[in-house]
């Protein structure tokens, strides 16, 4: 028989020696039902996204609220790519909209030079309701990013 240092033992296939049907870890997992107590006015997150620009110039960040009981109330936009941060030469323009499911429907304003913020009167947003940023004549590579600030409703437990 094959001695091995101890922790230097071969492999062994699934399911066999000590541990044979003992299932991996799970986190315990909250049930809906216990979300009961509403959170007010809290900083609105995550709000930030990312997009890398394409050879044709054009890039889509998708932001919104996730999860039941979530309502989001954006009060800025700001928008920024890494051409613009750097050298003020950007040409690019980015159009912020309101949409179903990561569908640009109502145009909220746009920001040329593809930097810059734009104050939104929004309503609120529920789960299912987004903000897109679309950019339009980039840089292809540069990295196009979203940041939204205002608060957020949420459910506790």
């Amino acid at each position: 028989m094959a001695r091995y240092p101890r922790g230097q033992h071969p492999a062994r296939p699934a399911g066999t020696g000590a541990r044979r049907g003992v299932s991996a870890f799970r986190p315990a997992v909250v049930p809906m039902p216990r979300f009961r107590r509403a959170v007010s006015s809290v900083p609105l997150q995550p709000g930030q996204g990312q997009a890398v620009i394409g050879a044709g110039g054009g890039a889509q960040v998708t932001l919104g609220p996730a999860g039941s009981g979530t309502i989001w109330y954006p009060a800025q936009v700001t928008v920024s790519t890494t051409t613009g941060l750097q050298t003020g030469l950007d040409t690019s323009l980015c159009a912020v909209y309101l949409g179903p499911a990561g569908v640009p429907t109502v145009l909220q304003g746009n920001v040329f030079g593809g930097n810059g913020v734009l104050a939104v009167a929004l309503p609120p947003l529920a789960p299912g309701l987004f903000v897109i940023a679309v950019w339009s004549g980039g840089h292809p590579g540069d990295v196009a990013a979203v940041n939204i600030t205002g608060t957020m409703d949420a459910l506790a437990f």
